[in-house]
């Protein structure tokens, strides 16, 4: 994926070019990003392995989805999260977002229960 620093102002454009375009343009992070459209695989050639690492994080999405519509919970995460970034050395793995924060724990949660 190609960065993009260019005189044009692109602040406003994202997707496709034109119809028929490999390129889009998107922005990541605060960065103009130009790179090919993605090309998805055919599921129906997942192993089954992938299968079910693909349904464990739509089950996780879903969980976390609910948990963070609960005011209380939703408060309980953003109080985890918090502590998390203010402990987060530059070398731990970062999670960008609460959604995301959540959904690790939870896959967490059920790995120790589910070993």
């Amino acid at each position: 994926m190609a960065k993009a620093d260019l005189n044009v102002s692109l602040d406003k454009l994202s997707g496709k070019i034109y119809g028929d375009s490999d390129v889009y343009i998107a922005h990541r992070y605060g960065k103009t990003v130009v790179s090919h459209y993605p090309r998805f695989r055919d599921v129906s050639k997942f192993t089954p392995r992938q299968r079910e690492l693909n349904s464990s994080f739509a089950q996780r999405s879903k969980q976390a989805k609910l948990e963070l519509a609960d005011p209380a919970r939703h408060d309980y995460w953003q109080q985890r999260y918090n502590d998390y970034k203010a402990l987060a050395k530059p070398s731990d793995k970062y999670y960008f977002t609460l959604r995301g924060f959540v959904i690790a724990h939870l896959a967490k949660e059920n790995q120790q229960v589910n070993p």
